[in-house]
């Protein structure tokens, strides 16, 4: 597995090591070493983790066993105990093949001119239509304790090279001043939308897709969406008004309902920062101050509780578009307003539960209702962008895959944002908003 030392190439950047390489990771001449052809054994492991890659990003982990891969891969069980001893050990290939490929990725990016560059550059690599599909690493603790010890100081050190590169833009001229923590994280969860991307929009794995893609991102990282670069977007609505509220506390039945709420909430808040499978009833129920037995008295089991928390999620995002619509005073203004409070929910307590790795295991019945509720939503909001491009406020875009790759950075802030922060739910709703509108090119800054 490739870690980062603190030498730098010609660039200024990290460089990768690779873990058997003889160079020490202290060494400033170390690069990585290119791939040539595998071996038969290993081009069949390579096969597998990729079929396996795919798998664990639509299933989830824990509705993909061993003998799910093997059925799905066409492959005899031995053949795949031949290369892993369990599936724990799989995942963790997989996890560890995507910090891999996106450390050379960031190797061979360092090379670009210029800091915006190097940044452009990364995000067409990590989406170059012929590349396999790599791990969301939304599931890192479900991992035994050393081996998730490993992958998130592979995946931090990433994270701490690309930023780097955005410090850079800082000093060379070619990046406006933005947040860089909350924009570094915000490009990680864009990408990491992309690996699921096919599961949500209705298309299916393929080059195309991933040239579209990759397209729409680099073009909203480097000049954004708005035609007015002295817009003035500020969103005055605090998503806490969609908060629910106990008006009678002797009420049975409103205080019961209140209480399911209240789970939803605390269960959608756990599975965006830890994931589905890496959080378990019990910590759900210990965070609620409840017995897991508690817990069973609303709800079925933990599938029925997920597909719950989807549904209450899909109704609060119906809200936050019932408000834009009203609210926008053009196409443009109405799309940034559900952004902005998308954004304000990730961030506090509302905690809407995101798409990720496993909502393709859920019942067929239940997988269908939120595929066409997602569906719905999707065009709506991409009708109100399509209005900003044809009032000339926005730029001509694919809206509809637009919304996708944002809904990207939002959704990814419970991985990344300590439960401490400083970092105020309008705050962090400002900054990528501004970097939606604006993007990161500093010759094309706002006024």
């Amino acid at each position: 597995m490739n870690v980062f030392d603190q030498s730098s190439s010609k660039s200024g950047n990290p460089v990768p090591v690779g873990k058997n390489d003889p160079q020490s990771i202290d060494s400033a001449e170390a690069k990585p070493k290119k791939r040539g052809r595998p071996s038969k054994r290993a081009a069949k492991k390579e096969e597998l983790i990729n079929g396996a890659t795919a798998l664990f990003n639509a299933r989830g982990i824990s509705a993909t066993s061993i003998a799910v891969i093997a059925d799905v891969l066409d492959l005899a069980r031995a053949t795949i105990y031949y290369y892993v001893n369990n599936r724990s050990e799989l995942v963790f290939q997989c996890y560890s093949r995507t910090c891999d490929v996106a450390a050379e990725d960031l190797a061979t990016a360092s090379e670009a001119e210029s800091g915006l560059d190097r940044v452009l550059e990364y995000v067409r690599l990590s989406l170059a239509p012929d590349r396999a599909p790599v791990a969301v690493l939304s599931e890192i603790d479900s991992l035994e304790p050393d081996k998730a010890k490993i992958i998130h100081a592979a995946n931090d050190r990433n994270i701490k090279s690309l930023k780097h590169f955005i410090e850079q833009g800082f000093d060379d001229g070619s990046i406006r001043h933005c947040n860089s923590e909350i924009v570094v994280h915000a490009i990680v969860g864009m990408l990491a939308w992309s690996q699921l991307l096919p599961n949500w929009s209705n298309e299916q794995h393929g080059a195309e897709l991933r040239r579209r893609t990759s397209d729409a991102m680099i073009n909203l990282l480097d000049q954004g969406i708005s035609t007015d670069r002295s817009f003035n977007f500020r969103c005055h609505f605090s998503v806490d008004m969609f908060q629910p509220k106990l008006d009678n506390i002797f009420d049975r039945k409103e205080s019961s309902s209140f209480k399911i709420t209240q789970l939803l909430a605390t269960a959608s808040r756990l599975f965006n920062r830890n994931g589905i499978e890496a959080t378990s009833l019990d910590e759900i129920a210990a965070v609620m101050g409840l017995t897991k037995g508690a817990v069973y008295h609303y709800l079925e089991d933990k599938n029925d509780l997920v597909s719950s928390c989807y549904e209450r999620s899909f109704e609060l995002y119906d809200k936050f578009i019932e408000l834009s619509e009203q609210s926008g005073d053009n196409g443009l203004e109405a799309g940034m307003i559900n952004a902005h409070l998308n954004i304000q929910a990730q961030t506090g307590d509302l905690a809407p539960l995101m798409p990720q790795p496993g909502f393709e295991a859920l019942p067929k019945d239940v997988l269908d209702r939120l595929h066409r509720r997602a569906n719905e939503q999707n065009k709506t909001v991409a009708r109100l962008l399509d209005r900003g491009v044809e009032q000339g406020h926005m730029k001509p875009y694919e809206t509809r895959l637009l919304t996708h790759i944002c809904g990207g950075a939002f959704g990814w802030i419970p991985k990344w944002l300590p439960t401490d922060t400083a970092i105020q739910p309008m705050q962090m709703a400002d900054s990528m908003c501004d970097l939606i509108l604006f993007g990161l090119n500093a010759g094309k800054s706002p006024a």
